[in-house]
């Protein structure tokens, strides 16, 4: 009885120092100066958008890391929300608390990715070191 207490005391032991491990590593992999998505809206340019409308979609993509080229697809960020109107596409963050908000701005019509033909449209986010720079926003397509 003894010894079958004595077994599960130590595998008991062994689990709680394998998840202290596998938090500490969490902790390093989030870097020092992350991105913080502060605002992201589509269809900022349309009537009834409200500001901030995917702030949430594109945060739980990027926030946290040092870089994220964020793909704007209306499927990926709840949809369209507002029919026939061609909608831009607009994401504001910082590096870090102290740092100075960045933004990319992308043109009507930013979210279709690659739907009926039209090229698919990113923004690049990131909170990298590069001649003092702590961040920069940018648009691509492809």
């Amino acid at each position: 009885m003894r010894r079958l207490l004595s077994l599960g005391l130590l595998a008991l032991a062994a689990l709680c120092v394998g998840v202290a491990s596998d938090d500490a590593a969490a902790v390093e992999k989030k870097p020092r100066k992350a991105i913080k998505v502060l605002e992201a809206t589509y269809g900022g340019n349309c009537a009834g958008i409200a500001q901030g409308n995917v702030t949430e979609f594109v945060g739980s993509k990027c926030n946290d890391t040092n870089l994220c080229n964020y793909r704007v697809y209306y499927r990926s960020m709840g949809g369209d929300p507002a029919e026939g109107c061609e909608k831009n596409f607009s994401v504001t963050y910082s590096c870090g608390r102290k740092s100075k908000r960045e933004t990319c701005t992308l043109a009507a019509e930013a979210g279709m990715g690659g739907e009926e033909g039209r090229p698919n449209q990113f923004c690049l986010m990131h909170c990298l070191n590069t001649t003092g720079q702590t961040g920069s926003g940018s648009s691509a397509r492809q």
